[in-house]
């Protein structure tokens, strides 16, 4: 049976310019504004970024291991499922993505994600483009 370890959870807010309509990435951003050319934005004001994950959750990251981001808006549940990689810097302060290519930057927390943005279910990004809308989001180690 496939276990889960929580390492990282925070909160995000929606956005009258939430798209959310990026076929290979999905982000959350710490900025509180947004304009529609942030179409793989899925939440803002983010309380937390890569460069302020734990040591053990950075640790686990570079080590490949796979891992499983929950969003939750409300009843309303998406998960998505990535790997870790030894090249991820994980020092951005602003944004962290989510990618189903296996490019790297600092920005980057996870690579061959197999959602992004634009694969998240129809209400739930219409919930995030509401400006009272929570987003609470988890991120799992795979066991």
């Amino acid at each position: 049976m496939v276990g889960r370890v929580l390492l990282e959870s925070f909160s995000a807010r929606g956005h009258p310019n939430v798209r959310a309509c990026h076929k290979s990435t999905l982000e959350f951003t710490r900025e509180a504004v947004l304009t529609t050319r942030g179409d793989c934005i899925a939440g803002v004001a983010s309380t937390l970024a890569p460069a302020s994950f734990k040591v053990e959750t950075k640790a686990a990251i570079r080590a490949g291991n796979d891992f499983i981001l929950q969003m939750r808006v409300g009843t309303m549940v998406e998960e998505i499922s990535g790997k870790g990689h030894p090249d991820l810097v994980l020092d951005d302060e602003q944004e962290m993505v989510f990618r189903k290519s296996t490019f790297v930057s600092g920005r980057t927390v996870l690579v061959s994600c197999n959602k992004a943005s634009a694969d998240l279910g129809g209400s739930f990004r219409e919930r995030l483009a509401m400006p009272g809308t929570t987003i609470d989001v988890s991120l799992f180690l795979v066991t």
